[in-house]
């Protein structure tokens, strides 16, 4: 499970890094399922740039709350000042935390809770590397969570920034500046403690073009300048409104100058190890093909860790999961929609585990991204006849068991971003041949379709271990192949895989995004964000959703966002740019030895809020 946000079988996700609020394992975000399914969530790692950072940012919400609390992480409002919001009479907005946020579903006051004990999760793909900002996967967001952290959090209920190495934030009533005071007490693992200029060299090191990060990158491109005011103030101005720019500046993951300020920025590429932060862990030990290790971190300024260690187990079989969990040596996992049939009605695996179903905001969903510059695909005829030859509906049935949700855009379906009144293309072959022929595709001699020299032949490219998108994709190739389309399913290893894409040397790729409360979809929807990396690997070039997204990142009215993003979907379903598939639920079973496990409402699952009762503790 372990923020892998399990679905063990399919979603190739590729992805996007940190953008802001790094989020946690728990958010439920991203189901086992979906993991699994489109494999590639776990491992493309420069096109994570996004949703990962989004996982990233649900994942410090284990650590967000609205009550005050003193070092020790137990709540005492009598001895700290209130939490302040409110307006200031220049019309900017002010909020001050005396203290540290702790977790709505707050663990400390809980009956028989007690600190030590370790926390063993799964990982469905080993992390290449876990150094910040430079292009990871999911797995290594995860493993990041628990170590870096940034000047806000996210509550999980209220969904607000709350402060967190920040003490205190302003924002200008026009929404360009944003003050930022850093917590005098808050430290580095390595004892040095964390200043505004940690802050400004964490942001100078993002956008040196040295440092390989240009998917994050583009989402700070819209700030004019980050200085320090003091040795403690921090101030971030932006050229324009934009929607997520408290997010952005608030969820940028602070590192040491200390440790990170090399002579020559390019080094920062190649220290794939190096992983310290100002978080309530540290790296203990990476073992090859086994496990990373974090251990508490003793110098740790905020609320004591609750788990001594935090064990990350690499285990990329979902039935080999399923068995370390049956056995004890994981404590959570997410399963398949085959194996939550099988177990979560079972007396004698409920008298063990607890089992949660749920969509969250982090839920991913699976889709074949379509290489527009390709002859075949760039036809906007020829991608609806695509899409109407897949009948998603039965495959969600048979192969995900009911347990995902057809997807009709690019936005979580449980996210008011996604649009209600767009409704699905319909499975109709009858129809999808009548617009092949529309756009000019006609049979040769051997069934297969042509048109002038070209015929109907391409590579799906999937990631090779996992087994489910295998299945969908030669599903998918069998309902192409009635129509006289030859699909070749290309299974590649991560890294090939990862290095296809990149260079954009493919014809169609089975991928996976993650979800968030509410995205900015310019980095994959944009056309300019093909260039450099960027995540609009399929060329997707349309001047209206180019215009959209621009009025949708500059409107600070959340109604009228809400429906620009809302003609935004509309549009980019309408012109077909992926064949959109589903997004799975999220199938969690945790051992019941882990106790205070209940879902947020929006963001999932949130092992912060985890303990095991002393009784029950199986490390000392």
């Amino acid at each position: 499970m372990g923020n892998r946000f399990t679905v063990k079988d399919f979603i190739f996700l590729c992805i996007f890094i940190v953008i802001a609020v790094m989020l946690g394992f728990t958010l439920g975000s991203f189901n086992y399922l979906t993991h699994q399914v489109a494999g590639l969530r776990s491992d493309l790692q420069t096109m994570q740039a996004q949703q990962t950072s989004e996982l990233y940012a649900l994942k410090t919400l284990q650590r967000s709350g609205v009550r005050t609390t003193n070092h020790t992480g137990i709540n005492d409002s009598s001895k700290v000042a209130s939490d302040i919001r409110e307006t200031l009479p220049d019309g900017s907005r002010y909020v001050m935390f005396p203290n540290p946020p702790l977790p709505p579903y707050n663990p400390y006051t809980k009956p028989n809770f007690a600190y030590g004990d370790w926390l063993v999760e799964s990982l469905s793909s080993e992390p290449n590397r876990i150094m910040p900002y430079v292009p990871q996967s999911e797995s290594a967001a995860s493993i990041q969570a628990s170590v870096l952290e940034s000047l806000l959090v996210r509550n999980p209920l209220t969904l607000k920034y709350d402060p967190w190495l920040a003490r205190s934030y302003t924002v200008s009533k026009d929404g360009l500046k944003i003050t930022f005071v850093v917590r005098r007490r808050a430290r580095f693992s390595n004892g040095q403690p964390v200043t505004a200029q940690d802050v400004v060299f964490s942001y100078d090191t993002m956008m040196n073009p040295e440092v390989n990060c240009a998917p994050i990158r583009s989402y700070y491109t819209d700030i004019k300048s980050c200085r320090a005011r003091s040795a403690w103030t921090v101030v971030f101005t932006f050229k324009r409104p934009y929607f997520k720019a408290l997010g952005i500046a608030g969820g940028l993951a602070i590192i040491p100058k200390s440790v990170y300020g090399f002579q020559h920025m390019s080094e920062f590429n190649k220290h794939g190890k190096l992983l310290v932060g100002s978080g309530p862990y540290v790296l203990k030990r990476w073992t090859a093909g086994q496990a990373i290790v974090l251990s508490r971190n003793p110098r740790y300024w905020g609320p004591r860790p609750i788990f001594d260690r935090l064990v990350y187990r690499f285990i990329t079989n979902p039935q080999a999961s399923l068995q370390s969990l049956l056995a004890g040596q994981i404590d959570a996992d997410g399963l398949e929609p085959s194996q939550w049939l099988k177990y979560h009605n079972k007396k004698s695996f409920l008298a063990k585990f607890t089992t949660y179903k749920y969509l969250s905001a982090a839920s991913g969903y699976n889709f074949i991204c379509w290489n527009l510059r390709k002859p075949w695909f760039q036809d906007r005829r020829t991608r609806v006849a695509l899409a109407m030859l897949v009948n998603e509906p039965a495959m969600i049935k048979t192969f995900m068991h009911g347990l995902a949700v057809q997807n009709t855009g690019p936005f979580n379906p449980v996210s008011p971003q996604n649009n209600p009144h767009v409704k699905p293309i319909p499975y109709d072959p009858a129809m999808a041949q009548q617009l092949l022929k529309k756009a000019g595709w006609k049979r040769d001699a051997d069934g297969l379709l042509e048109r002038g020299k070209t015929q109907f032949r391409f590579g799906l490219t999937i990631p090779s271990q996992f087994p489910l998108g295998k299945r969908i994709a030669e599903y998918i190739k069998q309902q192409f192949a009635m129509a006289g389309i030859d699909m070749q399913i290309n299974p590649l290893d991560f890294t090939t895989l990862l290095q296809k894409i990149n260079h954009r040397h493919f014809d169609a790729v089975m991928l996976g995004w993650s979800g968030s409360i509410e995205n900015d979809p310019y980095q994959i929807w944009y056309s300019g964000s093909y260039k450099n990396d960027g995540s609009n690997a399929g060329d997707f070039d349309d001047p209206l959703a180019d215009r959209l997204i621009l009025e949708g990142r500059r409107t600070l009215n959340v109604r009228k966002r809400m429906h620009i993003w809302h003609q935004l979907q509309a549009e980019i379903y309408r012109q077909q740019p992926y064949l959109f598939l589903f997004t799975s639920y999220s199938l969690i079973a945790i051992n019941k030895r882990i106790k205070n496990t209940q879902p947020y409402p929006v963001t999932g699952i949130s092992p912060g809020d985890w303990f095991v009762p002393l009784a029950l503790q199986k490390y000392r």
